[in-house]
């Protein structure tokens, strides 16, 4: 293992490469890896690795979850490499490990933290041995790309290793039966909650039918979409115990408590929590859960989240300006999972709303046509946005039309939407004297538009506040 010729000088032409973007001032996250494998074919199993690897995995919130989780370890002096700037496909993964290699493939730290695609599974993990796997959980995603969760579940499932630990959320269904071969697992979960709902919310469910047997399956509480505790009233499966569980959640104190059944004493720790939305408090927990999977203390994690670790900026942002509260959140593209949670999470902010809506995956392609399957938007919950607190919608995007369109049917009524035709014109349409708040939606490509168009109307909020 990394000995050859070949894998010597693949990894020579890949780090040269990585000078060259240096020099360039690009980013080409799988650059290096495609460099190495096109003179080594086999590189990612002749690459030696660092002695403790992670990945973390699941439909949603990987990302979020992964730099949390690294940026956790790092504040509690854990020397490890992630692939934050990198990509999550098997030339990110190669291109992260180069980064952190000698000349002669020898790493330079010994822990790794990464963010893997599930379809990815295949051709990275016969060659990688993690010691730990997160998955956060499997819902329905980008069709094109990976069909059903059912279809994931399969290719995730194949190729995982029956040695490594896994941490898996006990409150899915699909995802927490991954590798049935493998028996070393440990489960989170959050308990009843007051704001659970007795089924699944929202017009797309991925699970209504036992995943085993196909029987009738019972929801005794969903917290988010699918996510609950259900179990089938023909062939008895249930949802795992947990050995996390979040018993209590303050949103005054802006806290979350654990209880960690598989500890002695059943110790717990109260954490601090900056997005309170369900699907960061999931978020938060799996990177606190790990975390401690990976040697931290409660004591510990409770400190770097004090001190000022959280979720990125770049997913969740929330200002006050001018007395107008300006918000942008993030979801990944094509998923309308991800995009009815943003949804739903700006219908339940207080006070009058204006949206933007900026989803569209497909705005800077050349031929964005030809690039995004739309049929997504109608497997996603645009009806949140019809709501009385919202006084206005604002679309911007190559898909712009069918936007509009699916926002009729979803009964928003069309006085209050209107289409941006250029980023300049995105913030000017907001009517901000009308509003208690500004929110944009977008998808994570377009986070660089979302976040100017922020910045324009914090800039507008305080001019106007102080004439």
């Amino acid at each position: 293992m990394g000995t050859s010729p070949r894998f010597l000088l693949g990894l020579a032409a890949a780090k040269a490469s990585i000078a060259a973007l240096r020099v360039t001032r690009h980013s080409g996250g799988q650059v290096p890896g495609v460099v190495a494998e096109a003179i080594d074919r086999t590189f990612l199993a002749d690459m030696p690795k660092p002695a403790r690897i992670a990945f973390v995995s699941g439909t949603n919130g990987k990302t979020t979850t992964c730099n949390l989780l690294a940026d956790l370890l790092l504040d509690n002096g854990v020397d490890l490499v992630t692939n934050r700037a990198g990509g999550n496909i098997v030339t990110g993964i190669e291109s992260t490990l180069i980064k952190n290699a000698t000349i002669t493939g020898k790493p330079r730290v010994d822990c790794a933290v990464m963010e893997l695609d599930e379809i990815s599974f295949r051709t990275v993990m016969p060659h990688v041995d993690p010691e730990l796997l997160l998955v956060t959980n499997l819902y329905g995603d980008t069709f094109t790309r990976s069909a059903d969760p059912a279809y994931v579940f399969d290719v995730m499932s194949a190729h995982i290793p029956a040695r490594t630990r896994l941490v898996l959320n006990a409150d899915d269904l699909i995802s927490c039966r991954l590798a049935p071969h493998n028996t070393n697992k440990v489960f989170f979960s959050i308990g009843r909650m007051p704001f659970d709902t007795a089924e699944p919310e929202g017009i797309v469910c991925d699970l209504t039918a036992c995943p085993d047997c196909g029987g009738r399956l019972e929801y005794d509480y969903c917290h988010l979409r699918h996510l609950g505790r259900a179990h089938c009233a023909v062939c008895g499966l249930e949802s795992p115990a947990p050995d996390y569980e979040v018993v209590e959640i303050d949103r005054q104190a802006r806290t979350f408590t654990v209880k960690e059944h598989l500890h002695p004493g059943t110790p717990q720790f109260t954490y601090p929590l900056s997005v309170h939305s369900v699907a960061n408090i999931y978020n938060v927990l799996a990177a606190v859960v790990t975390a401690r999977e990976m040697g931290l203390t409660g004591e510990q994690i409770v400190a770097s989240l004090a001190g000022g670790v959280s979720v990125t900026a770049a997913r969740f942002q929330a200002r006050e300006a001018g007395g107008k509260r300006i918000l942008t959140i993030a979801s990944k593209g094509e998923n309308a999972t991800a995009a009815s949670v943003a949804f739903n999470t700006i219908r339940k902010e207080p006070g009058t709303k204006a949206v933007a809506v900026i989803i569209s995956d497909s705005h800077m392609a050349e031929v964005p046509e030809d690039v995004e399957y739309t049929g997504w938007y109608y497997q996603a919950d645009f009806e949140y946005l019809n709501d009385p607190q919202i006084k206005q919608v604002i679309v911007y995007g190559a898909t712009s039309d069918d936007i509009m369109l699916r926002l009729a049917t979803a009964g928003v009524d069309p006085a209050i939407t209107k289409v941006a035709r250029s980023e300049a014109e995105i913030a000017d349409l907001f009517d901000l004297d009308a509003v208690d708040g500004a929110y944009i939606a977008h998808c994570v490509t377009n986070v660089g538009i979302s976040h100017r168009v922020a910045d324009k109307l914090v800039d507008r909020a305080r001019r106007t506040a102080h004439v």
